[in-house]
């Protein structure tokens, strides 16, 4: 009896042949992940396993996770990894998409947490950023473009003034390089300032009397939990920004420009590491426009997964990742002196320099 579903024979083994037959780093070299941190995600991705049909098998779940994980570590087009794995490369797109949406429903409250502004959260990261050299800080916050290719009609809005259309994932990050917040999907025009001015993020800031009760008395002063952020954004009594440049500045407000710079490097570290490890948002997203917010949100929490579990970035993944396009700068020239900022401000800065002597 004649067949009534026609099936085309694929052949790649790479998951069958290749990966059992070479070594742990030949795994995280492919995968961007160890053995043990990839058997974590099978055990708690359950959903995603398919059942047999009296037609064909389906992908075994450990395959499916293995195309997704291949597919975000990589710059390779969905036809490439399909042939590398024996499928469809349509089913290569959708696997990585209900993987993602997999692992926002799974681990989202658990590692990407609401909850930031806890007080056991909020104690250790004022902790971790007291250590790196900057006190009284429960975070970093930046702005990170992510190429995109727009729709013709909505294009004018992600054309960022370096020349090339972006999304914004901008992002409150603690002193482990571990994503706190995320903002995904502002156009690539909006200013970083402009995204955290109308976010959840600054709402809360704003209102939660945590920041206020930690207040410790510093040189006088009484100084909240504070964000830190680049020139780019508006000064507040709860965000520290960098003293304008100046040949004539202070050893005080040079030493506090360095401290902070140090300590807003966490932000900028884990962007590069995320765009490091997984090179497919690195290089720019692809045509499935609606679904790119859900991709970069389950690379964010990923990367938290990953940073839990103490798995380093190769170097020579951060190496590939110097070719990615300039991020756009910005200056924020406005006038925005605020007073009881700049004392919190001034505060810190003689006692960074104290410290420092």
């Amino acid at each position: 009896m004649p067949r009534r579903v026609w099936m085309k024979k694929r052949y790649g083994s790479f998951w069958e042949k290749d990966v059992p037959e070479n070594s742990d780093s030949f795994f995280k070299e492919s995968f961007r992940m160890e053995k043990a941190t990839f058997l974590f995600l099978v055990g708690r991705l359950e959903v995603l396993r398919k059942r047999n049909t009296n037609w064909r098998d389906a992908i075994p779940l450990e395959k499916r996770i293995a195309i997704a994980l291949y597919t975000l570590g990589s710059s390779a087009e969905y036809r490439a990894v399909a042939r590398l794995f024996g499928v469809a490369h349509n089913t290569v797109c959708k696997i990585l998409h209900e993987f993602c949406r997999a692992v926002i429903a799974e681990f989202a409250s658990e590692f990407m947490t609401p909850n930031y502004l806890t007080p056991e959260k909020v104690e250790e990261c004022v902790k971790g950023f007291e250590e790196i050299g900057f006190p009284q800080c429960i975070g970093a916050i930046d702005g990170c473009h992510i190429e995109i290719k727009p729709p013709a009609a909505e294009a004018v809005d992600y054309h960022n003034y370096k020349g090339w259309y972006s999304t914004v994932l901008f992002a409150l990050v603690d002193y482990r390089y571990r994503f706190s917040y995320v903002n995904i999907g502002s156009a690539g025009r909006c200013n970083d300032s402009t995204i955290f001015q109308k976010s959840s993020l600054a709402r809360k800031i704003a209102t939660t009397p945590i920041l206020r009760e930690k207040s410790r008395n510093i040189c006088g002063v009484q100084v909240p939990i504070v964000l830190i952020g680049d020139s780019a954004f508006r000064f507040s009594q709860t965000l520290m920004k960098p003293y304008p440049f100046s040949t004539t500045a202070s050893a005080e407000q040079r030493c506090f420009n360095y401290n902070l710079s140090k300590a807003r490097r966490v932000v900028e570290n884990a962007f590069g590491h995320l765009k490091a490890r997984f090179r497919f948002i690195g290089k720019g997203l692809d045509s499935q426009y609606k679904k790119n917010n859900a991709v970069i949100l389950a690379c964010c929490i990923l990367h938290n997964i990953l940073n839990e579990h103490n798995s380093a970035i190769n170097e020579n993944w951060n190496l590939t990742s110097t070719n990615l396009r300039e991020q756009p700068s910005q200056i924020n020239m406005s006038a925005d002196f605020n007073h009881p900022a700049e004392q919190i401000r001034s505060a810190i800065a003689n006692y960074c320099l104290n410290r420092n002597q």
